[in-house]
């Protein structure tokens, strides 16, 4: 199709593709809901797509279908864990139809509540997040909870930035 094609949408409802910028599409939430969900894989209709969860129920191709059908054409992955990026982009470009990005999870990052809890400038805390978003190629960041993972494995009740 050229970019100069005309099409009769006369009589025809027009509108722009929907956007879902929370939506689990891709990376390790996703890999280990496959996993728990064995049942769901029908290895008996391999599609022979050479990526690792192309015989799931919901592969990342289907995954593309569906979105397309429910009309939408961009969706956020909102939990990239700057340590698996990579797999995470490798499945979003395994998604068809569908525009993708993602969003990186600096909340519980060792390195910025460390330089958060010595007071560093914020010149290199904004260092730190643009490296992040460069390394990872996420769209923004996620920020949830923040600390609240550290807490939960030392069993705090509450907490702040500066606890140890």
């Amino acid at each position: 199709m050229l970019p100069d094609t005309d099409f009769d949408v006369s009589g025809k409802v027009v509108m722009a593709g929907a956007v879902d910028i929370h939506s689990h599409i891709a990376g390790g939430n996703v890999n280990t809901a496959r996993l728990l969900l064995p049942e769901q894989h029908r290895n008996f209709m391999a599609r022979k797509l050479g990526h690792a969860f192309s015989t799931a129920r919901w592969s990342t191709a289907d995954t593309g279908y569906r979105y397309a059908k429910m009309g939408y054409n961009t969706v956020v992955e909102p939990a990239v864990l700057p340590a698996n990026a990579l797999d995470a982009h490798l499945q979003m470009a395994d998604i068809p139809i569908i525009d993708t990005a993602g969003l990186a999870i600096l909340g519980n990052d060792d390195f910025l509540l460390r330089l958060m809890r010595s007071r560093s400038s914020q010149n290199q805390i904004n260092d730190y997040v643009a490296w992040t978003l460069q390394a990872t190629s996420c769209l923004g960041l996620k920020v949830i909870n923040a600390g609240g993972a550290n807490a939960f494995k030392s069993n705090a009740r509450s907490f702040d930035l500066d606890m140890e």
